[in-house]
């Protein structure tokens, strides 16, 4: 009968040490991957007949976006790093064959704000 406590009380350390080792081997559970960020876009409306390229400038850099075709409108995603680092943007646009590059003013953008231009006739 001792033979049989002893063996009860051996198995039930054993367990006790298998239970806190376990415990301790446990590790965080993410609560799951983090909520996406709505995108931030530059809707452009062509109204000249030029085809336009255009440009994101921030901290003196001239990042191209694309073109949008004359007579038509163009969505553009803004990178998320350009928005996240400089939320003061100025957009610079290039009519392609046409004269000058227009630039429009200091806008504060922030990440998944949906900004427009509108390049005018000539």
């Amino acid at each position: 009968m001792e033979y049989v406590a002893r063996k009860a009380s051996t198995m039930r350390g054993a367990l006790l040490a298998l239970a806190l080792l376990s415990a301790g081997c446990g590790h965080a559970v993410k609560s799951g991957p983090p909520e996406p960020q709505a995108p931030t876009t530059l809707k452009v409306r062509n109204q000249n007949f030029l085809d336009t390229d255009v440009f994101v400038l921030r901290e003196g850099q001239r990042i191209r976006l694309g073109m949008v075709a004359g007579l038509s409108s163009q969505a553009f995603t803004i990178p998320a790093d350009i928005v996240r680092s400089s939320p003061q943007l100025r957009f610079e646009l290039h009519p392609i064959g046409g004269r000058g590059n227009p630039r429009t003013e200091t806008i504060s953008v922030q990440p998944g704000d949906e900004v427009e231009l509108t390049i005018p006739p000539l």
